[in-house]
């Protein structure tokens, strides 16, 4: 004689047989339900892979942030004070090598002669040759700086004693220096000028690892001498 056995499902095991069982549709109408009855839906978030840094490259000639200031990276619409920003396209692109060429394209400030083989500037009526940084660390050596291993020049104008202490009332200069990149960097120029003018640059970069990138920057240079001559006019 067959046996007929019968089984008795709990009420657990119900409640998984019909969530497995239910189609795909439900989730999406539950969450349309909940839209409708007012309940918090958290929008889109984007974030752009190459959004500016105020340490980082320029896309062309208009910086939108910075941190000479602040000290942090701060949208320069948000910065209380005066700061021009010269980016390293503008550097490229107008042939600069020396920080007076940088400084015929800062309003209120103009590069001085330089006595004694060191750079000067005259920022709002105050001449200086210490108000000169690195990525906010100040650089007062009395010497020519070069550009080819800048990404940006950004000078601040106005008493900036509150933010870096001891200086000129004029402003400062703030020079920002490559960074290393996770993308593959090869650039290299020469410059072949009067007078035994010699002038290289050498940019590489790259990726080292998932976690490590690194950078190179280099520029031989040579420059004659104008014996005997004397630029300028007479009266």
């Amino acid at each position: 004689m067959a046996q007929i056995h019968r089984f008795r499902l709990k009420p657990l095991a119900l409640a998984i047989a019909a969530t497995l069982a239910a189609p795909s549709g439900v989730c999406a109408q539950a969450s349309s339900k909940d839209a409708a009855l007012g309940e918090p839906v958290l929008s889109e978030v984007v974030v752009p892979a190459g959004a500016e840094r105020a340490e980082g490259p320029v896309q062309g000639y208009r910086a939108t942030r910075s941190s000479t200031f602040t000290k942090t990276d701060t949208p320069l619409r948000e910065v209380p004070a005066s700061i021009t920003v010269v980016p390293v396209d503008l550097m490229k692109d107008q042939g600069m090598q020396s920080m007076s060429d940088v400084f015929r394209y800062v309003p209120g400030a103009t590069g001085h002669q330089g006595e004694g083989n060191r750079d000067q500037v005259v920022i709002r009526g105050n001449s200086t040759t210490a108000d000169f940084y690195v990525d906010g660390v100040r650089d007062d050596a009395q010497v020519f700086r070069d550009l080819y291993n800048l990404e940006r020049v950004e000078v601040l104008k106005g008493p900036a004693g509150m933010i870096f202490g001891r200086g000129g009332a004029g402003g400062v200069v703030n020079r920002v220096t490559k960074r290393p990149a996770f993308e593959t960097i090869r650039d290299a120029s020469v410059t072949i000028g009067s007078y035994s003018q010699f002038r290289g640059t050498l940019d590489l970069g790259g990726k080292a690892s998932d976690g490590a990138a690194w950078r190179l920057n280099g520029s031989p240079l040579q420059q004659g001498q104008r014996g005997g001559q004397c630029e300028g006019g007479g009266g």
